[in-house]
């Protein structure tokens, strides 16, 4: 009778002891993914704090979102600057051609500041196109290849053609 007392005990034991243990799998990973992951695999995955100084590509609107997608191609990548971004921001803070000035903290932009509004155009890098040259008049006939006016209030002088120093 002992016996089975001591069996019928441990039996007793187990059984509260499978009452802790989960019976069922663990549930599935609660982590949330986001939906522009999903739509913009091209999104830069950044860590810590980055730069990029570039020109501003493109700015997509995402309506589901309700962000704007940029795309910054580094002009720059001294110092450890980066040579492309593509990020989203809730806002407009650049037009597409603008050079930028850009700093993240991981994923999140912190500032970004427009060096050159315009600075890239259709293909064309704005600031290296030739100004406009402007035509001579013909109606001025003085020796000073049209230097202006010699009165004393519009005196204009000319670059000089030579120059020596002579030292004792």
């Amino acid at each position: 009778m002992k016996r089975i007392l001591t069996y019928l005990g441990v039996a007793l034991l187990f059984l509260f002891a499978q009452g802790c243990a989960p019976k069922s799998p663990p549930p599935a990973s609660t982590l949330k993914t986001y939906d522009n992951e999903k739509t913009n695999p091209k999104l830069s995955k950044l860590v810590g704090k980055n730069y990029v100084k570039g020109i501003v590509r493109t700015i997509n609107h995402d309506p589901i979102a309700q962000t704007w997608n940029y795309e910054i191609d580094g002009i720059e990548t001294t110092n450890g600057k980066l040579s492309y971004v593509n990020f989203n921001h809730k806002t407009i803070l650049a037009n597409e051609g603008d050079l930028v000035y850009a700093s993240f903290d991981g994923m999140r932009l912190t500032e970004m500041f427009v060096i050159k509004e315009g600075f890239y155009k259709g293909g064309k890098n704005a600031s290296t196109t030739p100004p406009p040259v402007k035509k001579k008049s013909a109606g001025k006939s003085s020796d000073d290849g049209g230097a202006g006016k010699r009165d004393k209030a519009h005196q204009v002088l000319g670059v000089p053609q030579e120059e020596s120093i002579k030292l004792n």
